[in-house]
């Protein structure tokens, strides 16, 4: 059961002018909409994060036991920089074993420190420089460990005034209770409410921190995607009756068109009752609502053009024993074009992260592409995906498959970029 969701006409009477600061986010001014005449100043190191892991427990959402939390919180502190700017972090394993922590989608040369274990009792400082705009998100090497909640978002924002109004983070995260349906906060919070410009367009980031594949609907009007795994899409889509499906790991962007007066409400579709996950309430004067879909946002630096011609190709079977084979997938160079066939022949679908590049879902029988990027490929339970990607930065890189539902690691491979 759903509980009702009073419309701005009930809540905002009367309130011509409104204070938008709170915990759930702030309205940007509108005129940050509107391109600056100036270029844009040369991105600035962001002010140094501090992570430090450690045992806590929070019975509310998660249930007794212990939860392996960053900064006590959850989730771990959103972390935001630039795009092309320094992230510092302070990274403090208070924990009984190592932390890594994965950067996922974020393109890292391969030996960052970054990606450097901290033993038990030790700190280390970690830096970065994301080349890439978009929605991301770090969390323990450890399936195990990232399955205990220690996890964060990382948004690099792009160059220049934001590109909506309002924008937000939606860190989706689980806990199955002791019984009965799992929970589903959002940055650590129970259906949190958010605020947009009425008649206007909310940027939501939505990160599927979940084992889960999750169905999600936004009831209100039209939402469009706009980038797909961080990378923006090159011709944003309407998303049919409001939904999509985001794999584990996944995230997908969206503008939200908001009308002058109800609330839109994100939710969960499930085989019974649906599960609310948020709520965007319309604020401020109304007006005419923007028609069609949105600007794109700005392309990162990715190539046109994957050419397969002479790509080097690579089967990669998923099933019950990750470790099976060699660990390795094999070598190419630099500059040279890859297609992986992913072969699922397990009952359950399995989310495969690729580390170190974007790719490129191809059609099942011809090499043609879909019009998006991923890092977190969607294998449906006994069904083969193919992708496709410029092999670019040298080093070794991995490739990790967790099965729907659990999480549990199905496949475990490497391969290797040589310059």
């Amino acid at each position: 059961m759903t509980t009702p969701i009073p419309s701005r006409r009930t809540v905002l009477k009367g309130a011509a002018a409104l204070s938008l600061s709170g915990a759930a986010g702030a309205l940007v001014p509108a005129l940050a909409q509107s391109p600056a005449a100036v270029p844009p100043p040369v991105p600035q190191a962001s002010p140094p994060a501090t992570l430090t892991a450690a045992e806590g427990s929070l019975p509310e959402l998660a249930g007794p036991g212990p939860l392996a939390l960053f900064n006590g919180g959850l989730p771990g502190p959103v972390l935001r920089v630039k795009k092309g700017g320094a992230l510092n972090v302070s990274l403090a394993n208070g924990l009984k074993e190592s932390v890594a922590l994965t950067w996922q989608g974020v393109r890292l040369p391969a030996g960052s420190p970054a990606l450097a274990a901290v033993a038990p009792g030790k700190s280390a400082s970690l830096s970065l420089i994301p080349t890439d705009a978009g929605t991301y998100w770090y969390h323990a090497t450890s399936p195990s460990l990232a399955r205990r909640a220690l996890a964060g978002a990382l948004v690099v924002e792009e160059a220049g005034p934001p590109a909506y109004a309002a924008d937000h983070l939606l860190f989706i995260q689980s806990f199955p209770p002791e019984s009965g349906m799992p929970i589903f906060p959002v940055n650590g919070a129970i259906s949190p409410t958010f605020q947009g410009p009425a008649s206007g367009r909310a940027r939501l980031r939505l990160v599927n921190a979940t084992p889960l594949f999750l169905r999600l609907k936004i009831r209100g009007p039209a939402s469009y995607a706009i980038a797909v795994d961080g990378q923006p899409v090159s011709e944003p889509f309407e998303l049919k009756d409001g939904s999509i499906q985001i794999a584990p790991g996944g995230r997908v962007d969206v503008a939200t068109t908001l009308d002058d007066a109800d609330a839109t409400i994100i939710e969960i579709e499930t085989t019974q009752d649906p599960i609310r996950l948020a709520v965007v309430t319309p604020v401020g004067a109304g007006g005419t609502p923007p028609a069609g879909p949105p600007a794109p946002l700005p392309p990162n630096d990715l190539p046109a053009e994957i050419p397969l011609k002479d790509a080097l190709r690579i089967e990669l079977p998923i099933g019950d024993k990750p470790g099976a084979g060699a660990a390795s997938l094999g070598t190419v160079k630099a500059g040279k074009s890859v297609v992986l066939t992913l072969v699922n022949s397990l009952d359950a679908p399995v989310s495969v992260y690729i580390a170190g590049h974007p790719v490129r879902l191809l059609d099942n029988v011809y090499d043609g592409w879909r019009p998006w990027w991923h890092d977190t490929v969607p294998v449906p339970s006994k069904s083969t995906v193919r992708v496709a990607f410029r092999a670019a930065q040298p080093g070794t890189w991995s490739i990790v498959g967790q099965r729907g539902g659990d999480g549990e690691v199905v496949v475990s491979k490497t391969y290797e970029v040589t310059a």
